[in-house]
């Protein structure tokens, strides 16, 4: 997997500002804050495909926080 830099230290799977997920998922932030992915995410795959003009419009669903792996 290409590098990829990342500055979320507190994901299990950060390591020296890379990201060492063997793949990752970005999705776009959804409208309603009850459709947004929050807490213990995991990899997935996208199961529809969203536009972001920004790169504040997105997340990286893969995120998983070092005190709850």
């Amino acid at each position: 997997m290409n590098r990829i830099k990342c500055s979320v230290e507190n994901c299990v799977y950060w390591l020296d500002n890379v990201c060492e997920a063997e793949s990752i998922q970005v999705a776009t932030i959804p409208l309603s804050p009850s459709q947004a992915g929050r807490g213990n995410m995991e990899v997935g795959s996208l199961t529809e495909q969203d536009k972001a003009d920004y790169s504040s419009e997105t997340q990286c669903v893969t995120f998983r926080p070092k005190d709850k792996a």
